[in-house]
């Protein structure tokens, strides 16, 4: 059964000042909420959509949002409001890999120079207008299935015309690090990602909530024993005593010392 195409979303979170016109972070929320996620679910219902602020502080690049970034199937970015991290994050991700959607907002500020000319969705935050975006995201997405090795960018039509060599880091996917196989196993899972978060925020997880979401999804449990494996951190063989699950041995109750019942002379 083919796993669902994971979906990670590039906008500005935090509160934004453009041209001395105020937008909050909650009218964000609500647009990324109501407008931009449930016209990608009408457009594939079994996408994996997440937003920055799912997975990192407002404001920051993570390491996790950048394993998003390169390893994501699809990713939008909305460059309706101008903002560096998100210019930043679109840069990233054509340089990474193909599947890139850029979506506006029709009435938005004029899109800067630098950009302009790359291929958008153009869109109106209004009933309409949400039903107009999912059509042409449905048309976008169908795209990508068809073709998944076709440019869709300036820069992808460059570096095919070109013959850009691209640094090759999966020459063996033996080689990949154990860390960054639980991550993408995580990625799987909102909710074992979130309960790592809180785990890693030092927020109290409890472990039997963890290895109850982790035995509802099995593939992503064997992602993880791999990892453990090949990390040292489980063994199966013995070879590494110390690296063995440890296994409580039962204690022998001693027995009382007998008492001397012969009289003193």
């Amino acid at each position: 059964m083919a796993q669902p195409r994971t979906c990670f979303i590039v906008m500005p979170i935090g509160d934004q000042d453009v041209g001395g016109t105020k937008v909050s972070a909650k009218d964000l929320k609500r647009r990324y909420d109501d407008l931009i996620k449930e016209a990608l679910l009408r457009a594939d219902p079994k996408l994996e959509i997440t937003r920055a602020d799912d997975v990192a502080v407002p404001g920051t690049i993570t390491s996790d949002i950048l394993t998003r970034i390169m390893h994501s199937d699809i990713v939008v970015a909305d460059v309706t409001y101008p903002n560096p991290n998100v210019f930043y994050e679109l840069g990233l991700r054509h340089a990474c890999r193909i599947g890139t959607v850029i979506i506006r907002d029709k009435g938005g500020p004029r899109v800067p120079f630098d950009i302009a000319h790359l291929r958008h969705i153009e869109y109106e935050n209004t009933p309409s207008g949400l039903k107009d975006l999912s059509d042409k995201l449905r048309q976008v997405l169908d795209h990508f299935s068809r073709n998944p090795e076709s440019p869709d960018s300036h820069f992808h039509e460059l570096a095919k015309l070109t013959h850009f060599p691209y640094p090759d880091y999966s020459d063996n996917s033996d080689d990949i690090e154990p860390e960054t196989m639980a991550i993408l196993a995580m990625m799987q899972s909102p909710e074992i990602l979130d309960l790592m978060i809180r785990a890693g925020s030092g927020e109290p997880v409890d472990q039997k909530e963890l290895v109850t979401a982790m035995a509802q999804n099995p593939a992503i449990m064997g992602s993880f024993a791999q990892a453990m494996v090949k990390s040292g951190d489980l063994s199966f063989t013995g070879s590494k005593p110390d690296a063995v699950l440890p296994v409580k041995k039962p204690t022998r109750r001693k027995r009382p010392a007998k008492k001397n019942t012969k009289r003193k002379r």
